[in-house]
């Protein structure tokens, strides 16, 4: 669903709004980005690396609930009173004042959705079942209310419908586990320094992946911010797809930290790995050989110029999510936030760099470039220091099982480029093939990810279990 809804409502909405429009619109969301940061302060990372360890104990896990919740709701006030401010007092806010106001409708509402709970107890069934449903009453308000350039404002309601709704949603919710008040008493000095480093960690992060499209607004226009907003949005749905492979093991490595089971954490975080990269790689892969064609189905022609910093951004997904690997769920459940930390401010100041100079002459390929550059170095810095904290055996011999696979999916689309037909119908043909050649080989050569996988799956429907 995570793909499919953005598939559906971008290439609606892009077609419907055009190009200046989209460009408007992804500027405002980068300088929101910035508050909804400010107003998490990096508690909901902090709530669920601690919450996991205490999860059994209904007294305490209640009492530091409250207390992070309490803290949300003065950093989202904090927030919200900032944005005001700049909104009336700063001039280059004025044209955008209606988006940011719209926008700004996630800062409080994430605050009341404390998803971080749900994480704890690792209530993943609730989380999809919740989202799914906001994603296609958020689809039906789009066909309703976007019909062309003049539903820009409609577009951005609709974007927030899902944060408003699940806001509202997860607050009843959360009453299944704890019972949430607001609360003075707490060890915040305890609390606020790990808090402030995550926060800081976070805030590193928005800087090299909002500061992109802020500073194409700002040197560019909206035209470019626009055509850059297409990979950027591929960039995110991919991103939050594969990313979810890292989020639901977060909290179970953090409890076999606490529990002390460092053999199974080994166990447990090498096969995430695994899984990880056999389903990054290959669709990194489709995306780069593909490029042209995705960007018309995204899009539209009048897109055609952002296929460019698409191979950037894809290149990138791939060391954005192995240094996610290493930072969250090597690293932060290890309590090493601080090399994360550091790793993360460098990316920024290096991605803000490239961007400085770049983007006046590159423009929105060098806010892709600045991107691939800023997760490379993330990732190099935590997988050194992270690969301390895992003894890993085997996984060399899992990489070359992938780049087999890999290598099979670009031979079939090279020959696939040799007939010519529509870029909808290759897409088919491409995706479709594509996906039978990889799990064929990766099944044929015993990859361990996807051969279990399968065999969770055919168990599930009642077939025959596969022999490993």
């Amino acid at each position: 669903m995570g793909i499919i809804f953005p598939l559906i409502t971008f290439p609606y909405a892009s077609k419907a709004l055009g190009v200046e429009n989209i460009g408007k619109y992804t500027y405002a969301h980068s300088i929101i980005n910035y508050f909804v940061l400010f107003a998490g302060l990096g508690i909901s990372t902090y709530a669920i690396r601690e919450g996991a360890r205490i999860r059994n104990d209904e007294k305490k896990i209640e009492t530091f609930a409250s207390q992070m919740f309490s803290l949300n709701i003065a950093t989202s006030v904090l927030s919200y009173a900032v944005l005001i401010l700049l909104i009336i007092f700063v001039p280059g806010f004025g044209s955008y004042k209606v988006l940011l106001l719209i926008l700004s409708l996630q800062i409080i509402f994430k605050t009341f959705g404390v998803e971080w709970i749900f994480s704890i107890y690792e209530d993943y069934f609730y989380i999809t079942v919740r989202s799914i449903a906001f994603q296609v009453i958020s689809l039906i308000a789009m066909f309703i209310f976007v019909k062309d350039e003049k539903s820009l404002y409609a577009y951005a309601f609709v974007t927030i419908l899902g944060s408003v709704g699940t806001g509202v949603m997860n607050l009843a919710y959360s009453k299944n586990y704890v019972k949430l008040r607001l609360t003075a008493k707490g060890p915040w000095k305890a609390h606020l320094k790990p808090i402030i480093v995550l926060f800081s960690l976070s805030l590193a992060t928005t800087i090299y992946v909002s500061s992109d499209a802020t500073m194409l607004g700002i040197m560019c226009g909206d035209y470019t911010t626009g055509i850059y907003a297409v990979p950027s949005r591929i960039y995110s749905i991919l991103k939050t797809l594969l990313s979810s492979v890292l989020i639901v093991a977060i909290p179970h490595l953090s409890a076999l930290l606490g529990n002390k089971e460092r053999e199974k954490f080994n166990t447990v975080a090498q096969d995430v790995l695994e899984t990880l990269l056999t389903f990054v790689f290959p669709a990194v892969t489709g995306i780069i050989l593909l490029r042209k064609e995705v960007v018309l189905l995204i899009s539209g022609e009048e897109f055609l110029p952002a296929a460019t910093p698409l191979i950037f951004l894809s290149v990138a997904l791939v060391f954005c999510c192995c240094a996610w690997f290493w930072s969250q769920c090597i690293l932060v459940p290890n309590k090493k936030e601080n090399i994360v930390l550091l790793a993360t401010i460098l990316s920024a100041l290096l991605n803000v760099a490239i961007n400085l100079v770049c983007i006046p002459v590159w423009e929105e390929n060098a806010a892709a470039f600045s991107t691939l550059a800023a997760e490379s170095v993330s990732f190099i810095i935590c997988y050194i220091c992270g690969r301390k904290e895992l003894k890993m055996s085997g996984f060399i011999n899992t990489v070359f099982k992938i780049s087999a696979g890999c290598l099979a999916i670009i031979i079939y689309i090279l020959i696939l480029n040799n007939f010519t037909m529509q870029y909808g119908v290759k897409l088919i043909f491409a995706i479709t093939g594509s996906v039978a050649v990889y799990f064929i080989i990766e099944i044929s050569v015993k990859n361990n990810a996807v051969v279990s996988v399968l065999r969770k799956l055919l168990e599930k429907f009642g077939i025959r279990k596969i022999q490993g």
